[in-house]
């Protein structure tokens, strides 16, 4: 049993820690920030009775949680809110979809052993020697934009763009990105949303249609091997189920097509909402295009596409002084971490110039950090140098309202309309 917090608010005479569950909204994305600023000053840790999980607020908490896999277990990351209903479970395994866990919803020792691998191809140096076609791809998406005055970014670019680099990748040329986005959103809202019992169910068939797609490319690179992350995987793996087994090379492939794009696209937006709502800041970057590398730390640590992750106590821990039993579940809110004042200075102000913008934990921390982040901050930063340069003069059409992706852990407007030669 976990002890209240003591003391009271002066302001109003409640408890701050039991007014922050009963105020969370954990899957409404519109007030998150400006709820989590409210209550971060008084409240560490506080229980959502929505979910029945205990949210973390600070990042000087949260990231020594993200760091110790050996009183924190991932295995709940991606585990769905709300159970899969058994006949979904039945159709899925008559697909033969095999879904594992390998990266973060995995603990050491099997993810130690499944990350030294996929690290061998997820890095920065790898990325880097897809810049060129990443730019080339913006471009063709800019030139079909620049017939129109005014434009959804979401539709236009930031919906496909991401979806066109995984496939980059994974070697595909000949396939639509937008069927790859539709699965992935559809899988995000199985894990991370509340669908009913019903639109889980006719989701199944889609998921597995999915896996089908992720296995037949790993089988075709069997056959015929190229220079691809499916084919380096197999090749490191070397015919030997102690490296990486078949189903979990299956599942890398998998997971990439969702985590490699969903947070960019989610990511682009969130970067352009609050360029668009700040115009002195867009200004500042096509002033002085050397401002946009920090401009992108900045928009991950100000509005970020993953605003919450999830871990369960191996045995009793211990959380912002409080003490709490073996199993209790964590929402980790990554969102209001990147906002703590604790850690940045004026942190509701959004500053392309910030000097510490870096330290935010939009990727994670510790053994789960995302190995695709490099990729993500490449394509954001080709996004700010080309639309910067090719349309200086953009700005947020006026009166439109953002709807926000409802979900407990995923963050990004539906739509960001602008007008490109204002």
């Amino acid at each position: 049993m976990v002890k209240e917090m003591e003391g009271k608010d002066s302001r109003n005479g409640t408890c701050p820690f039991h007014n922050a569950g009963q105020d969370h909204q954990p899957f409404e994305h519109d007030g998150m920030y400006e709820f989590f600023a409210r209550i971060r000053p008084e409240v560490r840790v506080f229980h959502s009775p929505e979910i029945d999980y205990w949210v973390v607020t600070h990042q000087n908490d949260i990231k020594p949680i993200l760091q110790d896999s050996e009183n924190y277990s991932a295995a709940i990351a991606t585990r769905p809110i709300c159970p899969w209903p058994q006949t979904m479970r039945d159709y899925l395994d008559q697909r033969d979809f095999r879904n594992e866990s390998v990266q973060v919803a995995c603990d050491p020792p099997k993810h130690t052993r499944i990350r030294h691998i996929a690290a061998r191809f997820l890095n920065i140096r790898q990325f880097s020697f897809y810049e060129d076609q990443l730019r080339e791809l913006v471009r063709g998406y800019l030139d079909r934009m620049a017939q129109k005055d005014e434009v959804d970014l979401v539709e236009e670019i930031f919906y496909e763009f991401p979806a066109q680099a995984v496939f980059l990748l994974l070697g595909v040329t000949d396939f639509d990105p937008r069927k790859i986005k539709e699965w992935g959103d559809l899988r995000i809202k199985t894990i991370f949303g509340r669908p009913t019992e019903q639109e889980l169910n006719e989701a199944a068939r889609d998921i597995a249609d999915f896996w089908d797609f992720s296995s037949a490319l790993v089988d075709a690179r069997v056959e015929e091997p190229g220079d691809d992350y499916p084919s380096v995987l197999l090749k490191l793996r070397d015919g030997d189920d102690e490296k990486l087994t078949m189903n979990e090379l299956r599942n890398l492939v998998f997971g990439l097509q969702l985590a490699g794009h969903e947070t960019t696209t989610n990511a682009a937006g969130n970067l352009f909402y609050e360029l668009m709502r700040h115009p002195d800041q867009w200004r500042k970057l096509v002033a002085d295009p050397g401002l946009i590398p920090n401009a992108v730390e900045e928009g991950l640590r100000h509005a970020s596409s993953v605003v919450a992750w999830r871990r369960i106590a191996k045995r009793e821990v211990e959380v912002a002084g409080k003490r709490f039993p073996e199993g209790t579940k964590f929402l980790l809110s990554l969102g209001s971490g990147n906002h703590d004042d604790e850690v940045f200075t004026d942190p509701e102000t959004f500053d392309v110039s910030r000097d510490n913008a870096r330290r935010h934990i939009a990727f994670g921390n510790g053994l789960h950090t995302c190995l695709g982040a490099p990729l993500a901050r490449l394509e954001l930063r080709i996004l700010l140098e080309e639309l910067t340069q090719r349309f200086p003069r953009m700005e947020f059409v006026p009166g439109q309202e953002i709807s926000w992706t409802k979900t407990l852990s995923f963050r990004g407007p539906s739509a960001l309309c602008v007008r490109l030669n204002a």
